[in-house]
Order: structure tokens, then sequence, then C-alpha cells
């Protein structure tokens, strides 16, 4: 098998990628209406489904402009950007009339991003992006209604999870390279016959007959045979097959940007609610918690973390472990800046049970995934300062949600949200005051 990989240097996101990306604002602010429409246990699961729906197409188009770099066409991208709109404009009906223009709108995603790879490659950092059988049960769901669309919708999508997380990029080359050498093997056995072909009808033939004899017919079958050889279908066979990886430093970047978003929505969705709120002291004191409480989460999980996991340099883990951790993660903030619109709604309030089981566990999710992924690396590489970083997440992310789960109801919403920000600035000040990260560049990661 051969490899190609990204050679460029100083790649920034191109004003198509920037452009593809004004979808995810749209995604994310309508996905968040969907959360306060129904939290319930059915739409908090349709919720899931519906981000990592529109999380998977993202990330299938993000991959191409990654691996694609200056050759990456207009074309495809926008009709992706355009698949992605219809399934957004579609989420306010997801649960009704609309559920099958969703479905439709993501199959069409998901084949869009997969068509320019051509056969014979196979892409290792995301290799989800080539493997469609997710994409069969959400065909499927055209046929039925009620709740047995959603369920065909999570084992599709559940398919596609566990392609991500658990068939690593080599296998799947392995696999794409084996089945290629037994096309080819299937082919030489059918140029063999030809020939088997041809020698016969050749006997067949009486000296001195003028004319199309059954030799010329067996020259005919011979010369099909081989050009079946190295075309199948009318497209050429490769020798072997080729993987494909991206740029590292241009796929941070877009992670990067995906978070940014995420967190520039929760601002949206902030300064929303506090424009209807009854501006006084408490409305005050909780829009400042709030802004605290993002500016801390870019610090940690933008400016100084990776794939939005808080305090991770580039290239600590592999392209191949950064996409299901940005999973984790910006679904993890987005249902996090989701609950923030409502705390500002009535600052004095405590949050109903629901509302606020939901906010600690986005929180205490996107904290303890990160502290789990700095104890590994700092197992793998006997580096103190990685159990040292996990420490600095995990202890002030349970101490925020033990405090919040014993006041309960004692604690109005506007406690609640500095609590998660004294949280964070303790977790960021602990970071600066350590001493700086070695470059990650050449040390071992996690995979």
């Amino acid at each position: 098998m051969t490899t190609a990989e990204h050679t460029g240097a100083d790649r920034h996101a191109s004003w198509l990628e920037l452009f593809f990306d004004l979808v995810v604002v749209a995604g994310i602010g309508a996905l968040t209406h969907l959360l306060h429409a129904d939290h319930g246990p059915e739409g908090l699961a349709l919720y899931v489904i519906a981000f990592v729906a529109f999380w998977l197409v993202w990330a299938c188009f993000t991959t191409y402009s990654n691996i694609a770099g200056e050759g990456t066409r207009a074309r495809p991208m926008l009709l992706g950007m355009a698949a992605l709109a219809v399934m957004m404009a579609a989420v306010p009906e997801i649960n009704g009339e609309h559920a099958t223009a969703f479905s439709i709108a993501y199959v069409i995603g998901r084949i869009l991003a997969s068509r320019p790879f051509q056969r014979g490659t196979v892409v290792l950092d995301l290799p989800v992006v080539q493997a469609l059988g997710g994409v069969v049960p959400w065909m499927v769901s055209w046929w039925f209604d009620g709740s047995v669309v959603y369920v065909l919708w999570a084992i599709g999508l559940a398919i596609d999870v566990g392609v991500l997380l658990l068939i690593s990029g080599p296998r799947l080359a392995r696999n794409a390279q084996e089945h290629l050498d037994g096309l080819r093997d299937r082919i030489d056995g059918g140029e063999r016959r030809g020939r088997a072909a041809r020698r016969g009808a050749a006997r067949a033939v009486r000296p001195g007959r003028a004319g199309r004899g059954p030799a010329d017919g067996a020259d005919d079958l011979v010369g099909s045979a081989r050009g079946r050889d190295s075309r199948r279908g009318g497209r050429e066979l490769p020798d072997t097959v080729s993987t494909l990886t991206g740029d590292e430093a241009h796929l941070g970047e877009r992670l990067g940007l995906f978070v940014i978003i995420v967190l520039g929505e929760g601002m949206i969705q902030a300064v929303a609610a506090a424009g209807e709120a009854t501006w006084d002291a408490r409305l005050a004191l909780a829009g400042a918690g709030t802004f605290v409480l993002l500016v801390t989460l870019w610090a940690l999980a933008v400016r100084g973390g990776y794939a939005g996991v808080a305090l991770l340099g580039t290239g600590a883990v592999s392209p191949r472990a950064a996409w299901p951790l940005h999973l984790v993660t910006t679904g993890a903030l987005a249902t996090l800046v989701a609950v923030l619109g409502g705390v500002l709604a009535e600052p004095g309030e405590s949050l109903t049970a629901d509302m606020r089981w939901l906010l600690l566990v986005a929180f205490g999710l996107h904290g303890l995934v990160g502290a789990a992924v700095h104890l590994v690396l700092g197992i793998r590489r006997d580096d103190p300062r990685g159990r040292q970083t996990a420490l600095l997440l995990a202890v002030p992310t349970i101490v925020a949600g033990a405090v919040i789960v014993v006041a309960g109801d004692q604690l109005a919403a506007v406690g609640q949200v500095w609590v998660l920000a004294a949280a964070l600035v303790v977790s960021y000040a602990g970071s600066v005051r350590s001493s700086p990260r070695p470059e990650d560049t050449g040390a071992p990661r996690l995979a």
C-alpha cells in the first residue's frame, strides 16, 4: 500500500471552509431550540441523534477539504452545505412531518462527502467518510412511521460511531487491499478462461477457410477479458490501495473553529435571554458569570486546547483519536450552552431538576473526558505533568458538581453558574502557574 500525506506549510482555513462553517452557526442554534422544546428522555435522545448526524456530515466534508488542500472543489462543499442547511431547517419538526426530509438530507450529505475519494484510496484519519453501511438504516426508515424511524436512525449512527471508535484506518486499508487482490484474481481467472476458449476455437477452424470464423470471436473474448484485467465497470482498477492522511495543524484549526462557534452560540443565547429578562442586579451578576464561564472555556478548550479537550496541545493525540474526542466534547459544550440561556431568563430562580442535571452532566463530561485524556497520556509518557493536568481538570469539576447537587433547589441559577465558572477559573489559574508544556511533536501520543 502507498500513503499520501499532506505536505503544505502554514496552511489555514480557506474562505470556502469558513463559508461552509456558517452552517454550523445555524445548526447549533436549531439544536439548542430542539433541546429547550423537549428535554425529557425522548427529547434528549432525539437531540443526541440530531447532533451526531449533523456532526458526522460536517466531519466528513471537513476531512475532504483537509486532505484535498488547495485542490478542494467548491461544488461538493456547497452541496454539503446545502444538505446540512436542509437538515437544520427540518429540526423544528424533526419529530413530525419533516423527519423524512431530515433523513434524506443526511443520506445525500454522506454520499456526497464520500464521492471525492477515488476508488483504491482509504482515508486513515476518518474511515467513516467512506464507510456508508450506517446510511442503510436511514434509507430503510423512509418506509416507516413513528418511533421506528428514530430507532433506525440510532442504529445507523451506532454503526458509524462503531466504525469511528473500533475500526482503525490501517485495518480498513488492509481489508481494502485484500478485497482488491481478490477482485484482480477473479479478473485474471476470467482472462485465463478466455485464452482457453480461444485455443479451443482455433482447433475447430479448418485450414484455408476464409472470412470471419470462431477464432475471430475468441479474439474478441480474449480482448474483453484483457480489458477487464485493468478495468471494471469502465473504471481503472489500481494495483494497490493508497492511504490518505491530512494536515494536522489545519485540522486542529478547523476543529477549534467548530468549538468557537459552539461557544459563540452560547453567547448568542445568553444575550437573547438577557434582552427579554428584567434588568436588575441578579441579571447583571448572572450575565457576568456566564461571560466568565464562556471565556474560560474558550481559554481552556480552544486557545490552550485541541479537539475541544482542555489544555491539550496540538499533536498530542493523532487525528484518528481527535475526531471521537471532538464529537464528545463539542456535544457536551453544545448542551451546556443550551442550558445557559435558561439561566439568564430567570437568574433568581433555581433551574428545574432535569435542566440542572443536564447542566451538570454536560459540564462534568467535558471536564472528565479532558482529565481522562491527560491521565492516559501522562501514564504512556511517564510524565507527571500529564497526571497533574488530569487532577487540575477533574478535581474542580467534581467539587463544583458536588456543591450544586448538595445545594439543590436552594441555589439559584445565578449561583450555579458562578460555581461552574469558579471551577473553570481554578483549572485555568493552575495551568498558568504550571510550567509550560513541551512541544508534542515526535512525542508518544494517543492513537
